[in-house]
Order: structure tokens, then sequence, then C-alpha cells
């Protein structure tokens, strides 16, 4: 997404003799899809390092590479094509429609490997219990199975994050970013010398600082899902935890007061508990306070000559 926004608002980078054309905005554009795939070719040539290289595992992983392979040629080639004929100025309806057609190819294979895991590509070898394509299941699909409210629920959070995410990151990220841009791009600065370098450096400095832009962007992009995902994860916390019957409000003290009460009447319920656990539920808790315990340790070691010690504070 973030290539798709930037290349968008990035005409003046892939002008074609000085002029901006439809068909290579479209083209340009559309090598977002390219990028989605090198991203998943690269993943599958780890995960070909990753896994047991037997047949079952290799053939099903050469198939999803050639498949790549061929999205790839898909997304990208026409943008050569549309380039040559654009710098020859033989352009028609016909270099519109193959970019048009190149951004939606780009779009479907964008939300098909943002969305399908990659163990269910040509055949789900996810939900069979089978053994034979098991390095390919843990690997690609290691996930738990969800309740369909829970699932629901799951799907509607990924959904606001990134339905917030991309809506604020166009806006407030790309878009304005798109004015330097336009400003930047061929700029050369004048009368400026250097010792060691002349003016090599410093007459493109206007490129360099535009690439330095271009990271922050990227990186500010990174952390926009983070705290899109931070505002709606404490807001279904919230509303989770009211359904539950939980007061978000009851302090972290109280809790951990009340915790001994909990041991000795949920875990040790029986009818002659006062006699025989409650001294041992006791020791446990007085063992496992570090503050204390260590300090009346010491003083019992110094009235016995011995060297004793909490299990607890052994074990920390």
């Amino acid at each position: 997404m973030y290539y798709f926004y930037t290349a968008y608002n990035s005409p003046n980078v892939y002008k074609v003799q000085g002029r901006n054309s439809p068909a290579m905005t479209w083209s340009a554009t559309a090598l977002g899809g390219a990028v989605a795939t090198i991203i998943m070719i690269i993943a599958t040539l780890f995960e070909f390092s990753y896994i047991p290289t037997t047949w079952n595992n290799t053939s099903h992983l050469t198939r999803r590479l050639i498949f790549l392979l061929v999205t790839l040629a898909i997304t990208s080639g026409p943008t050569f094509y549309i380039a040559i004929v654009e710098s020859h100025g033989t352009s028609g309806s016909l270099s519109l429609i193959l970019g048009i057609v190149q951004f939606f190819i780009s779009v479907i294979a964008m939300l098909l490997f943002s969305i399908m895991p990659s163990g269910r590509m040509f055949g789900d070898r996810v939900r069979g219990k089978s053994r034979k394509y098991l390095a390919s299941q843990t690997f690609t699909a290691s996930y738990p199975a969800l309740e369909r409210w829970n699932r629901v629920g799951s799907v509607l959070l990924w959904l606001l994050v990134f339905g917030c995410k991309f809506t604020e990151s166009y806006f407030y990220l790309t878009l304005s970013f798109s004015y330097p841009i336009q400003v930047m791009v061929g700029m050369k600065i004048q009368g400026c010398t250097d010792r060691f370098f002349r003016n090599a450096l410093c007459r493109n400095q206007a490129a360099f600082t535009l690439v330095i832009m271009y990271i922050m962007d990227l990186t500010l992009f990174f952390l926009d899902t983070f705290l899109w995902y931070i505002i709606w994860n404490t807001v279904f916390s919230i509303v989770r935890s009211f359904f539950l019957g939980l007061s978000i409000w009851t302090p972290w003290k109280d809790i951990f007061t009340r915790l001994p009460k909990r041991i000795y009447a949920k875990l040790l319920a029986t009818q002659d508990m006062q006699v025989k656990y409650k001294p041992k539920v006791n020791n446990i808790i007085f063992f496992c306070m570090p503050n204390h315990s260590s300090n009346i340790f010491r003083f019992l070691s110094r009235k016995s000559g011995m060297r004793l010690s909490s299990p607890c504070i052994a074990s920390t």
C-alpha cells in the first residue's frame, strides 16, 4: 500500500520526455503488485531453507514459486512496454488499457497475498490431518482456530485498524508529501563546491534529501499501523471487559490483595480446609514474599547459626 500511495503521488519521478502520461501513471502505480510478489518470492525461498527438502514439501513450494514468477511477469512486464511506447511517442489507447488492466491485476494479487495464507495456495494443506505436508502446515499456517464470534471480532479489529491506518496515512503522510516531490525531483543546487568532491555531492543534495524523506515516510507508515492497533485494541479490551462483567477501574493492588483468598476459596475448598490447608496457604504466600521473607530468614540465620533460604527467593 505504501508503494501504491507513493507512486500515484510521485508523477514527476516517472515523467516521459518531460510530460505526464495517464498510461504511465497507471502502470507505475501497478508496480505495487510486483513489490508484493517479490516479498512473497523471498518468503518462499526462505521457506525452502527452513523445511525439510522432501518431494512432498518441495513440489508444493515449487508450484507456488512458479506461480509467483508468472505473477511477477504479469504485474511488471507491461511497464516496460508502456515506457518504450511512451518514449517513442507512439502511444495510444492500447497502452492506457494495458496500464489499467495491469493495475487491477496488481491490486487483486496484493489482496490475495495479504489475506490468503501461503499454505492454502494450490489446495488446502492446512486443515488436513495427514502428516504428508506437516512441515508446510507448521511453517506457513500454524495458528489456532477461533470460534465464530471470536473470529468476527478479530476480523472487525483488523478491518478498523487497517481502514483507519490507510485513510490517515494517505491524507496526512502521502498526500502532503506529494508537493515536496513535485518541487525536488530534478532539482540541482547551483553555485556550490567542495574541497574533495567538488560539486558532485552538493549539486545533488535535493536528491539525497528526497531519498531520506522517502525512508522516513516509510518508517512513519509502519508506525501508524502500531498506533492504530494500540488504539483499537484498547477499545476492544474495554468493551470485552464490560461484556464479561469485569471493571477496568479495579486497582491492581486490590487484585493482588484478594489473591490469597481466591487461592484459598477456589483451589482448596474442602470441608476441613480450616484445619489442614489454611496454614499451608499462608506459608506459601509467606515464602513467596521476597521483601519480607529475606529479612526474616537473615534474622533466623543469625540466631540459629545455620544458613537458611526461602525456596521462592532461590527460584527467582
